[in-house]
């Protein structure tokens, strides 16, 4: 993704603009912003973008927020909420961030939630964490920037940025896995998950691949992780084991940095129907979309013979701006976002023209037969502790808990003696439908003193626990209390 951010270079051998066009295998839904507008093309969706790399749909609230990669003045973040993503225009290239391009004012305008100045540290699109994982990030936007890490904005991707000291070299993605688990890949080659230590962020390596540039899983599949590699490979990670899912490199592409497979899609159906989709750059140098299918044999690999062309938009004026991102909605349409494809600042006006496929969010009807609604039932979180412990022994106090969905359950207490109270650390943990894992919420080393204290006068102490659980979607059980007598 160096190409991201090296420009100039870029310039070099630039082609004239060729006219887009598509190879139909795909229908327009009937509700898209612009079905009916002379001269529009009616897959767009979201238009007036430079180069959206990476961007997600918020996966409790439906809103979507896209990250679009400036050029030397501004890297932006848009926050879109679900009703207000139709139609929106980004600004481009009337602005950059809020930074005036040109002299145009661009209709139905929604300005960026947060920006920054580029300094050649392009901004990488996140996702809203509802990860069981990251209990202390639950409902924040997690973003990265290329050279210097990973960041957290709220919900709505605005306020004050602030640095997780989580350091990815060279970021290129984050992803998702069936489980709803965060993960990210580096340019470098690792792929890292996400996990949380006394409320930071912690990147374990799961693995080294060949320039990943995504992460995608079944859905609901939790044991299974495809790596998205940009020379046009599909690595399946399951069990430590790595294996070949889809080699499509003889079709890719792959000069500098910004060619070569950009995105892989599974269909929201893919446990029955075996459907793939994968956006690259074809070897003409054109933004192709095509449709795969699982191999009969094994359905632990794509049969490669089975491509379907999906759509092509010819990208010819240069090697750069490709877009790249490829996610199903929660509406059970597939999304796709493409780049300006110029460098030049889009001298043709492709972003802002709604006849044109470049520099948009378009929106494809790809056959997927149900709607996937937005996952809105909260787990129900059940918990059992003894009402006398020994707490100072113990430094700290023990519950078990289970939910009735995968969650992550989050405790606090506090310490009572006489009238005085001290506040406990902050406990986490995952848990299931099975069997009830044991949580303890420890003291801190003021409250243990005063306990401690406490004991030697034979003051009455107790403590007081709540707990609370998010499922994968962030929805949150009803909060449940528990009282603790402690013992000497």
């Amino acid at each position: 993704m160096r190409g991201l951010i090296v420009v100039a270079s870029l310039l070099a051998g630039a082609l004239p603009a060729a006219p887009v066009h598509a190879r139909v295998g795909y229908g327009i839904p009937p509700d898209n912003p612009f079905v009916n507008t002379p001269g529009a093309r009616g897959e767009v969706y979201v238009y007036g973008l430079r180069n959206p790399w990476r961007w997600s749909f918020d996966a409790r609230t439906g809103a979507m927020i896209i990250a679009d990669v400036g050029g030397n003045r501004r890297e932006e973040i848009t926050f879109l909420r679900s009703g207000a993503i139709s139609g929106a225009n980004l600004g481009w290239n009337c602005f950059e961030g809020t930074f005036v391009q040109r002299g145009c004012r661009p209709p139905n305008y929604f300005p960026p939630s947060h920006q920054f100045r580029s300094s050649r540290d392009v901004v990488i699109g996140g996702y809203v964490v509802h990860d069981p994982a990251l209990p202390s990030f639950s409902g924040r936007y997690l973003y990265g920037r290329y050279r210097s890490g990973v960041y957290a904005l709220d919900a709505t991707a605005s306020g004050r940025a602030v640095n997780t000291h989580a350091h990815v070299e060279d970021l290129t993605s984050f992803g998702l896995d069936g489980a709803g688990h965060l993960h990210a890949t580096s340019y470098d080659g690792a792929v890292y998950r996400f996990a949380e230590r006394d409320g930071a962020l912690v990147l374990t390596r799961i693995g080294e691949f060949a320039r990943p540039v995504s992460v995608v899983a079944p859905p609901g599949d939790p044991d299974r992780l495809f790596i998205v590699e940009k020379r046009g490979r599909v690595e399946l990670l399951a069990g430590g084991r790595v294996t070949d899912f889809l080699d499509i490199s003889g079709r890719v592409r792959d000069r500098g940095y910004e060619e070569g497979l950009l995105a892989f899609a599974l269909a929201p159906d893919y446990s029955s129907s075996g459907r793939v989709f994968a956006y690259y750059t074809n070897n003409a140098g054109n933004l192709q979309l095509d449709e795969y299918r699982r191999d009969p044999g094994s359905p632990n690999r794509i049969d490669a013979s089975s491509r379907t062309p999906v759509l092509t938009i010819p990208h010819g004026r240069s090697d750069s701006h490709q877009g790249g991102q490829l996610l199903f909605g929660p509406d059970g349409y597939l999304y796709l976002s493409t780049g300006d494809g110029d460098v030049e600042g889009d001298p043709d006006g492709d972003a802002q023209s709604l006849g044109s496929l470049l520099g948009k969010i378009l929106r494809l009807d790809v056959g997927v037969a149900a709607s996937h609604p937005l996952d809105t039932t909260p787990p129900a979180l059940r918990t059992h502790a003894r009402s006398r412990q020994r707490v100072l022994r113990l430094r700290g106090a023990v519950t078990y808990v289970r939910c009735t969905e995968s969650c992550s359950v989050f405790a606090v207490g506090r310490l009572r003696i006489a009238r005085r109270r001290y506040r406990t650390r902050r406990a986490s943990t995952l848990a299931g439908p099975g069997r009830p894992v044991r949580l303890k919420v420890l003291l801190t080393r003021g409250a243990r003193r005063a306990l401690e204290h406490s004991g030697r006068r034979r003051s009455r102490a107790s403590m007081r626990l709540k707990l609370r659980a998010h499922d994968a979607s962030g929805n949150r059980s009803a909060p449940v209390a528990l009282s603790v007598l402690i013992k000497n």
